[in-house]
């Protein structure tokens, strides 16, 4: 019994250091799965990290010109549920499975953000595919080539669009089996003029910071 009035006393932890270095070293292992997962999405050049402020803006380039965009910064979070079993035999694989599961959950969220601002950005420029009920996705795809403005990365590559959910991927896959070779032609000579078009492109943006001339 704690006599009344007198102040509980914290127990001293014998390796409370440590702990606090050993919890660091979790999250820094946590951000960096996090970060290798997010490359599958986009390029890291893509992707803005806020560890401040309330909101962010930018200009975004379209056809008539740059236009502003901007948007309000919310907290993202996820849970993990760790069994106190585990915990009391010592189980070490507690440790991958909670930055895995960490991981996952915070992956679908930024998968789910992606594809939203997506949509809308989609929406608001009028870059829009339907596909009916009755319509073929192989050709929505040919067509979403077609219109779609292709970007090269750091290392001179073109990134060409890809489709989620992967279940719709593997439909397009069973519909692209049965389309005949001049179908198949036809989506390989927009991806080339795509890729060419984007090349062109990064071409002259660089030659804008050329210091030789």
């Amino acid at each position: 019994m704690i006599p009344e009035g007198q102040a509980r006393q914290k127990l001293p932890f014998a390796e409370e250091k440590e702990s606090k270095q050993f919890m660091k070293e979790v999250i820094l292992l946590l951000i960096k799965e996090v970060d290798n997962r997010r490359k599958e999405f986009g390029s890291t050049e893509n992707f803005l990290v806020f560890y401040h402020g309330k909101g962010w803006n930018y200009q975004r380039e379209d056809k008539d010109g740059y236009k502003p965009r901007a948007g309000e910064m919310h907290l993202v979070s996820t849970g993990c549920q760790v069994a106190i079993d585990r915990i009391l035999v010592n189980d070490m694989t507690i440790i991958s499975d909670f930055i895995r599961k960490t991981a996952d959950g915070m992956t679908g969220q930024i998968v789910q953000q992606l594809l939203g601002e997506i949509t809308a950005v989609s929406k608001e420029t009028g870059n829009t595919i339907s596909i009916p009920k009755a319509g073929s996705l192989a050709d929505a795809y040919l067509q979403m080539i077609k219109t779609t403005e292709a970007m090269v990365d750091h290392d001179g590559r073109v990134s060409l669009p890809t489709l989620h959910p992967p279940e719709l991927a593997k439909k397009l896959e069973c519909e692209l089996a049965q389309r005949g070779p001049e179908f198949h032609k036809e989506i390989e000579t927009a991806r080339k003029e795509k890729e060419q078009q984007a090349l062109a492109r990064e071409a002259e943006r660089l030659a804008r910071y050329d210091s030789s001339e």
